[in-house]
């Protein structure tokens, strides 16, 4: 033991190091290693459930979006002008056998439901007649109010009601000897079609005698399959959709009988989602559920367990390799830390503590092994190089304000010239009149102003460039909104940075005004206030709760956030670049009473523009 302490004592103080730090990794990755093969099986098995009830919430999520899709756009049909006119008759019976009248119908029908290979077809049905798409002709034209599928949509009145996937030859065709290799199951969204037209500003509901139609958005069974086709990735596993009355909706399973109980399927939906390990025919099962918000359906994958396990790497294996590895690194770093640790560390931290003082003549003498001259050699050549980067230090800060001015008046998303191309085309197509030629005459001159230089601009040209956007954003949302110019006739005297109106007015329109069909007003002021010049947009929309208000606020001064958008955090940033932090942009907000944006650039005496 003692000649051990001597030639511990012996050893340089590197060797040491590197021995004390070796012997402590050694330690705590037997204790580590240990423990980890004991708890890993049940952590990476509850891990692996978790993925796999990961790969069930995506799919609900894909399926919930197509669902939550159907609904929005049952309830936007409500206001149909071509239903309506076609509909609110108290004698339907002269329309039904027009072959025009059934294609017109249909045409409306994929307005709001195009195409899809998920779709099997979408039809709108009286106790008469089927208008829409028939594939294959197996859903009747005639007498379909017989059917149980016509009366649940009678009586959802208030929401969309679900069926679950049924045959339709066996539905409408229980005695016919068609066959074909096509999808015959489907799943049906259905609800009473309430027609309304809005004229006057007033909704004017249908003849209370006429007949109300029942939309039919009947989808293929296949679809589900293929949402959950690539999370199948364990041997043997299969997945159910089913009611809470536990009616099969879809499943890979179709050799076998139904896994669990009602009793199962409503404790399930009730706690929405999670996993759990139950029993099923002798076998122990991993279940993955989730709920579909839409539809209510309980979406499960059940996996065997001993399978499950099967899919985990050989944990022995993992913890000797892993445990190898960390010593071989630990010996290598162990080696390069040592390496810096010297005797005069002293001298070394006497001269650190002197730069941080400031003191960066300070100069140490070299002395002591080759490892150690070279380390206060650099530290000397160290505080040379500091002074002269303290000094390039401040020419790069002021080159980078100046390339992040001109980075950020090159970040405006065209996004809006999309747009607006799309209002022209429509126009085009759709009333081939003079507003066309307007609005190409407005959207030239917004593309010249685009075109300059960046920077500043005079006044009258930003408020020139905001006024051929109005015209635009007018077209498009059928002036259903007044814009109202105050501005001070002294101020277009000055310049102003490019592009510092718009987003805002952009932002109003589109977020102010998205509840609200009229009596909608923005107005535009400009003035000048003890040598400042102060702007101000201001709208009637929606305006922003507290919490709101406080989020959009923290993002202005954020440059992770203003990096990314065209509107407040990138007009704010640039006004602070160019005049100073002492200006910008500040927003107050009610909900429910509007939101005004106060913008302050100061009055110069020699930006004035001829």
């Amino acid at each position: 033991m003692k000649s051990a302490r001597v030639l511990y004592a012996n050893l340089s103080l590197r060797v040491r190091l590197t021995a004390s730090y070796i012997a402590l990794i050694v330690v705590s990755i037997t204790v580590m290693g240990v423990g980890y093969y004991v708890k890993s099986s049940e952590v990476v098995l509850k891990n692996a459930s978790g993925t796999y009830l990961g790969l069930v919430r995506s799919s609900n999520q894909s399926l919930d979006a197509k669902f939550a899709g159907v609904e929005q756009s049952a309830i936007n049909m409500h206001l149909d002008e071509d239903l309506y006119e076609f509909f609110n008759t108290t004698n339907l019976q002269k329309k039904y056998f027009n072959y025009d009248n059934d294609r017109r119908i249909t045409r409306v029908l994929q307005k709001y439901f195009p195409t899809s290979e998920d779709v099997y077809s979408v039809n709108l049905a009286t106790k008469d007649y089927t208008f829409g798409g028939n594939p294959n002709f197996w859903i009747p034209k005639k007498d379909f109010s017989a059917s149980d599928v016509y009366q649940i949509g009678m009586n959802a009145r208030d929401r969309t009601l679900w069926i679950p996937t049924y045959n339709l030859l066996e539905k409408f065709y229980a005695t016919s000897e068609v066959s074909s290799t096509k999808d015959k199951y489907v799943f049906t969204a259905t609800r009473l079609v309430n027609l309304s037209l809005v004229s006057n500003n007033l909704l004017r509901p249908m003849n209370k005698d006429a007949e109300r139609p029942i939309l039919l958005v009947n989808f293929q069974e296949s679809m589900i399959s293929r949402a959950f086709k690539m999370s199948l990735v364990v041997k043997d596993a299969y997945y159910y959709v089913l009611t809470k009355d536990n009616e099969v909706v879809s499943t890979s399973n179709h050799l076998g009988s139904k896994p669990v109980s009602r009793e199962w399927i409503n404790s399930a939906i009730s706690k929405k989602s999670g996993t759990e390990v139950i029993e099923v025919d002798g076998k122990k099962m991993v279940v993955c559920f989730d709920v579909i918000p839409t539809t209510g359906w309980l979406s499960t994958m059940f996996i065997p367990y001993n399978n499950l396990l099967k899919t985990m790497p050989n944990m022995i294996s993992f913890t000797l390799y892993s445990t190898v590895l960390v010593l071989v690194l630990s010996v290598f770093v162990a080696s390069i830390i040592s390496s810096k640790i010297t005797l005069p560390l002293k001298k070394l931290m006497w001269g650190i503590k002197q730069i941080g003082v400031g003191n960066f003549n300070t100069r140490i003498e070299t002395y002591g092994t080759s490892e150690v001259n070279l380390i206060i050699h650099k530290f000397n050549q160290m505080n040379d190089k500091i002074q002269i980067l303290i000094e390039e230090n401040y020419e790069t800060h002021l080159k980078e304000m100046e390339a992040e001015l001109k980075a950020l008046n090159f970040q405006f998303n065209p996004h809006f010239l999309y747009n607006t191309l799309n209002i022209i085309n429509y126009l085009a197509i759709e009333n081939k009149q003079m507003v066309i030629s307007n609005m190409l005459v407005e959207l030239s001159e917004m593309l010249e102003y685009t075109a300059k230089k960046s920077g500043e601009v005079s006044f009258g040209e930003d408020v020139k460039y905001l006024q051929n956007y109005v015209y635009i954003m007018r077209q498009r949302f059928e002036d259903k909104f007044n814009v109202e110019y105050h501005i001070d006739p002294e101020l277009y005297r000055y310049s102003v940075p490019k592009f510092f109106l718009q987003p805002f007015m952009e932002n109003a329109l589109i977020h102010a005004f998205e509840d609200r069909e009229t009596d909608c007003w923005i107005r535009v002021s400009g003035r000048i206030e003890d040598h400042t010049r102060v702007f101000t947009i201001e709208d009637n929309g929606i305006g922003m709760d507290p919490d709101m208000l406080r989020r959009v606020l923290a993002t202005i001064d954020d440059p992770v956030s203003m990096s990314k958008s065209i509107g407040i955090a990138n007009v704010n940033k640039r006004v602070k670049l160019i005049y100073g932090s002492q200006y910008g942009v500040e927003i107050e907000s009610q909900r429910h009473k509007g939101t005004m944006i106060t913008i302050t650039l100061p009055l110069p005496s020699t930006r004035v523009l001829g």
